[in-house]
C-alpha cells in the first residue's frame, strides 16, 4: 500500500553546553510503500543532500553512508559490527545495537569509550547513525535556519574541488573522444577499426573485470595508440559503498592494468558519474584525476545514429569531452558505432581535432 504525505518534523536536541538545536526537516514529496522511510535535504557545505531518515529516542538517525557525502571515509567492521568514521584528525567506530562509541587515541595508539545520545541501529540491512553526534564528533557544526527551515552543516574538510574535470578550459578546437565500460569482444573491435581508418586517437575508460576477461583487446587498445583510464573493477554505485571498497575498485583494476599492459592510469570516471566527497578524497590520495564529460550522447539507451548526431552538434565546444560507451548487454550500441565515423567527419569538418583527454587537459 502506498501513500503519498507532505509533512515537518522539528526534533530538539540537547547537549552538555547551555546550547539547544533545532532541526526541522520538510519532507520531499515522494510515493513510497508504508515499509520506506521519509526523506528531507540536509545542506552540507551549503549543497543539498536528500537522505532518508528515522526516529528513534527523539533523535534522527540517517544511513551511515549519509557521512561520505561530507567527505568523512566511512567503513565496516564486519567483526565488531560497527561502523567506522574517519575525518579531520579523528576515528571513532559505532558498534551496531550500542549507545556507545568506541573513539581512536592516535596519540596512545589505543581505543576509548564515549558516549551517544541513542543507539546505532539497522533497517533493511543499514546502519542508521545519530546525525547530530556524529557530526560534532567529525568536528563539523551543525546549524538549523528556522526562517528557511532548513539544516546546515558545515565539515571544517579541505577538498580540492578543482578535481572534477567536464571539459578543458581552451579556446582551441580540440575534442577528446571517451569509450566506457569495456573492453569487450563485439563493439569494441568495431570501434578500433573505425578509429584506424579515420586516424583518431581516443580514450578508453575501462572495467577492471573486462581487462581480465579481453586482455587481448585490451592490448589492442593500447598499441594502436589509444589512452585508457580507470572505471572501477565491477562498475558499482560508489556513493552506495564503504570507503576501503571504493579504494579496492580502483586499485584492483590498477593492477590488472599493470599486469595486462603495463602501465596503470592517472585517470578516473566514476561510474554513473556518481561520486561523493569521500570517494574524491580517496582519488586525491591515489593521485588520480576525476573525469567526466561535457557531451553525453546517451547511446547507452539504444539511440539511433541520428539522435547521437544531434546530441553532438548540439552540445559540443572547444575542450569539450564526448562519452560514449563500449559495453555488450543487450547490444544497444549499433546506433553509437555507426553514428561514430559521422561524428568524426563532421567535426574535423567545423575544425575540430581529435586528442587523448591526457592531450587535451595539458592545453
Amino acid at each position: 500500500m502506498s501513500k503519498h504525505a507532505i509533512a515537518s518534523l522539528k526534533l530538539i536536541f540537547f547537549s552538555s553546553s547551555i546550547i539547544s538545536l533545532i532541526l526541522s526537516f520538510t519532507l520531499i514529496k515522494v510515493h513510497a510503500e508504508e515499509s520506506m522511510l521519509p526523506q528531507a535535504p540536509i545542506f552540507i557545505d551549503e549543497e543539498p543532500v536528500t537522505t532518508s531518515y528515522m526516529m528513534r529516542s527523539g533523535h534522527i538517525l540517517v544511513p551511515a553512508l549519509f557521512f561520505k557525502h561530507t567527505g568523512a571515509l566511512v567503513d565496516w567492521d564486519h567483526e565488531y559490527q560497527s561502523v567506522v568514521f574517519q575525518a579531520n584528525g579523528k576515528k571513532f567506530a559505532l558498534p551496531v545495537g550500542k549507545k556507545f562509541t568506541d573513539d581512536y587515541d592516535s596519540t596512545t595508539g589505543t581505543w576509548k569509550r564515549g558516549s551517544l545520545s541513542t543507539e546505532t541501529v539497522q533497517f533493511d540491512g543499514k546502519p542508521f547513525v545519530p546525525l547530530v553526534d556524529v557530526s560534532k564528533k567529525l568536528g563539523m557544526n551543525v546549524k538549523y535556519d528556522p526562517v528557511i527551515n532548513r539544516t546546515f552543516i558545515t565539515t571544517n574538510i579541505s577538498l580540492n574541488k578543482s578535481n572534477f574535470i567536464q571539459k578543458a578550459d581552451t579556446s582551441e578546437k580540440l575534442v577528446a573522444l571517451t569509450f566506457d565500460d569495456g573492453p569487450e569482444n563485439h563493439y569494441t573491435p568495431m570501434i578500433l577499426d573505425i578509429l584506424k581508418e579515420k586516424g583518431v586517437p581516443a580514450t578508453f575508460f575501462v572495467i577492471g573485470d573486462e581487462i581480465s576477461s579481453y586482455p587481448e583487446i585490451m592490448r589492442r587498445i593500447v598499441n594502436e595508440g589509444h589512452s585508457i583510464g580507470n572505471h572501477t573493477w565491477s562498475h558499482p554505485d560508489l556513493r552506495k559503498g564503504w570507503s576501503s571498497k571504493v579504494r579496492e575498485e580502483i586499485q584492483s583494476t590498477q593492477q590488472e592494468l599493470q599486469r595486462v599492459v603495463g602501465r596503470k592510469s592517472d585517470l578516473f570516471r566514476p561510474p554513473y558519474g556518481a561520486i561523493t566527497k569521500a570517494d574524491l578524497m580517496v582519488l586525491n590520495e591515489i593521485g588520480m584525476r576525476n573525469i567526466h564529460w561535457s557531451v553525453d550522447t546517451l547511446d547507452w539507451g539504444g539511440l539511433p545514429a541520428d539522435d547521437i548526431l544531434e546530441i553532438v552538434h548540439q552540445d559540443i565546444s572547444p575542450g569539450g569531452i564526448i562519452l560514449q560507451h563500449n559495453f555488450q548487454h543487450g547490444l544497444l550500441l549499433d546506433g553509437s558505432v555507426e553514428a561514430l565515423p559521422r561524428i568524426i567527419d563532421d567535426l574535423r569538418q567545423q575544425g575540430y581535432t581529435f586528442v587523448t583527454i591526457q592531450t587535451l587537459l595539458s592545453r
